[in-house]
């Protein structure tokens, strides 16, 4: 185009070109709205997805084994069955042969078949030694005998032999008898108690005796 030409050319009146600036400016802060809403969006979405597990999360103590819900099972001296079980299991960190429980359930068995089952809110279990010291109301009923309820107590599984050295009582049919210590051997058939033992008998009623019971 020659020098002349652009000269005769009229020149755009004022008002539009400001128009068209303005025009361009609100396309170009509606474009960048559009991409701030679009990443914000893909960020949200983002959020939305599981979140994959941290080994930190799942990973248990350093040198430890845990477990849910286990059992303890074996057999004593006289090859009868005696099986525990707990809610929980724990390696201990030191010691290899030492495991600990929480919510402890289990039951000795006799020859004859008498049953003493045991229960407790935690224990520590030897396996080389077949130790088992619960702790935390402790349970120990022999169906058709007794209940006795003590803080903790030493059982010897291979033996059927408990020992409890803290304050005891058990009910019986008769009676409570009340002690410092007990020891309990042949699945609840014999009990043995220690120290300050204190006995409340419950007398047969009137009626019962002379009903012949």
């Amino acid at each position: 185009m020659s020098t002349k030409e652009q000269k005769s050319r009229p020149a755009m009146p004022p008002d539009r070109s400001r128009a068209i600036r303005i025009a361009s400016w609100i396309t170009l802060a509606a474009t960048a709205l559009l991409i701030v809403v679009f990443i914000v969006q893909i960020a949200s979405f983002e959020g939305l997805k599981p979140r994959k597990p941290q080994t930190a999360d799942i990973a248990p103590p350093a040198n430890q084994i845990t477990a849910g819900r286990s059992s303890i099972a074996g057999y004593d001296n006289e090859q009868q069955p005696f099986v525990f079980t707990a809610e929980q299991v724990r390696q201990d960190p030191d010691k290899t042969n030492v495991v600990h429980l929480t919510a402890v359930e289990g039951e000795l068995r006799n020859k004859d078949g008498a049953v003493m089952t045991v229960s407790a809110n935690g224990a520590i279990y030897d396996t080389d030694s077949k130790v088992l010291d619960l702790a935390g109301n402790v349970r120990l009923a022999s169906q058709g005998r007794f209940v006795a309820d003590t803080d903790r107590a030493r059982v010897f599984l291979d033996e059927k032999r408990l020992v409890t050295d803290a304050p005891v009582m058990v009910k019986m049919n008769r009676g409570k008898i009340a002690a410092n210590g007990a020891e309990i051997t042949e699945s609840g058939k014999r009990v043995v108690f220690l120290n300050r033992v204190r006995v409340t008998y419950t007398p047969i009623p009137a009626h019962s005796k002379g009903n012949g019971q």
